[in-house]
């Protein structure tokens, strides 16, 4: 199953992330005003997100799962979600 880049990027947005405009797509994720260590980027090139991209991305936004990946790329998963599930494993304090 793939996931549309742009929705994939409108999705962390919504989410936290801010993008940064260099060679590639960077997006990191701000809590409280701060930047944080969790980070992933996007291709200028593709415009989908295939399996193998999405095992990168997971790698970056430390999940552990690729289902974790989609929902936080689609939207099931809220950003107040996701920040919380990065603080009780102590990546976020």
């Amino acid at each position: 199953m793939t996931i549309s880049r742009r929705r994939a990027e409108r999705s962390l947005k919504q989410k936290g992330f801010v993008q940064d405009n260099k060679e590639h797509r960077r997006f990191y994720l701000y809590v409280d005003g701060l930047k944080t260590t969790v980070r992933t980027y996007t291709s200028h090139g593709g415009r989908e997100i295939d399996d193998h991209l999405l095992n990168l991305m997971k790698r970056e936004l430390r999940l552990r799962t690729n289902r974790q990946a989609r929902e936080l790329l689609i939207c099931p998963m809220t950003g107040e979600d996701y920040i919380r599930w990065l603080r009780e494993r102590g990546i976020l304090r």
